[in-house]
């Protein structure tokens, strides 16, 4: 090393040793781990809020303790779900919830899911107050499960009504023929597996499913004029029960809703009821599993997947179809 080098060398140590540059060097150090501290609480506290988006919070085992208002949401296609069931029924026994708020935003769903989902609101209703808030859409499988509750608001432009069934089956025997392909089916008797998208389908076919089709429906307008009551107007039940939607304003003409409104409302039905709602927080309670939630919210954010809001499981349904 050269003796300038040696010189410049001695002279940045002897800098680097005076109290001064010291100090300014711990102040320094002291100044980067400050903030890589706050740098990882805000990690942490942003993942924090990424995995509640996620995941939500469920309500298990009395999870809620202090006295309050449940809040719920309904806003997927309604199929039979144990789990939805399991905290429903948890929401029902559980004292220290005091009141219920349903809210729905759902085109509807399966004939069986919709009517167990008004079997568990029910099951809360004869215990505690419960009214249902409805969002843009609860229709037909989704207004099946609001009758559950003694008062029903909605918005103004809310589609609800749609109350009726639907069942769709395909039938590709005429394709198949076009591509060369030939179709046998055999079976123990001539309903067995009908309809089936492999052969045509015959007027006892039509017939038979027609009937469940109608029996289904039955069940439907029945338990909508033994909930609502004398609150239809019965110069409108044709158009109510022929399976057009409404919209909220519609709706309370006919009789299907009992106001027009926004959540203030839901909440002064409950005050009406002497639910103490001044003094009462109001508490999310998450209905679906987080799995679930994960794997439809990940699928939306995909600009090429549909999410699944009008789906059909290839059964009868109780749904606005597009």
């Amino acid at each position: 090393m050269s003796a300038i080098a040696l010189a410049k060398a001695d002279f940045f140590i002897k800098i680097m040793q005076s109290p001064n540059h010291i100090a300014a060097l711990i102040y320094l150090k002291d100044k980067v781990h400050k903030w890589k501290n706050v740098a990882l609480m805000l990690a942490v506290f942003t993942s924090f809020l990424l995995l509640k988006s996620i995941f939500g919070f469920g309500f298990e085992g009395g999870m809620i303790e202090e006295a309050s208002i449940a809040s719920i949401k309904l806003d997927q296609v309604i199929f039979e779900d144990d789990f939805r069931s399991k905290i429903l029924k948890e929401i029902a026994d559980e004292d220290s919830i005091k009141a219920v708020i349903v809210n729905i935003d759902s085109p509807g769903g399966g004939i069986v899911g919709s009517e167990i989902l008004f079997n568990d609101l029910r099951a809360i209703a004869e215990k505690k107050p419960l009214v249902v808030l409805m969002g843009s859409v609860a229709a037909s499988g989704g207004y099946m499960a609001a009758i559950a509750a003694d008062y029903i608001v909605a918005h103004n432009g809310t589609l609800t009504g749609s109350i009726g069934v639907l069942m769709e089956a395909p039938n590709v025997e005429v394709l198949a023929e076009k591509i060369g392909v030939k179709l046998r089916t055999y079976k123990s008797a001539p309903m067995k597996g009908s309809p089936s998208p492999f052969e045509k389908t015959n007027p006892l076919v039509d017939q038979v499913i027609q009937g469940s089709i109608d029996d289904s429906y039955k069940f439907f307008t029945d338990l909508v004029k033994a909930r609502r009551g004398e609150k239809l107007n019965k110069k409108m039940l044709d158009i109510a029960f022929d399976g057009r939607a409404f919209t909220g304003r519609q709706a309370l003409e006919i009789g299907l809703v009992d106001k027009v409104g926004s959540k203030a409302d839901a909440i002064k039905y409950l005050e009406s009821l002497k639910v103490d709602v001044k003094n009462l927080p109001i508490h999310e309670v998450e209905i679906s599993q987080s799995d679930k939630k994960f794997l439809d919210k990940f699928l939306s954010i995909l600009p090429f997947f549909n999410d699944g809001k009008f789906a059909s499981r290839g059964e009868e349904i109780m749904a606005i179809m597009p």
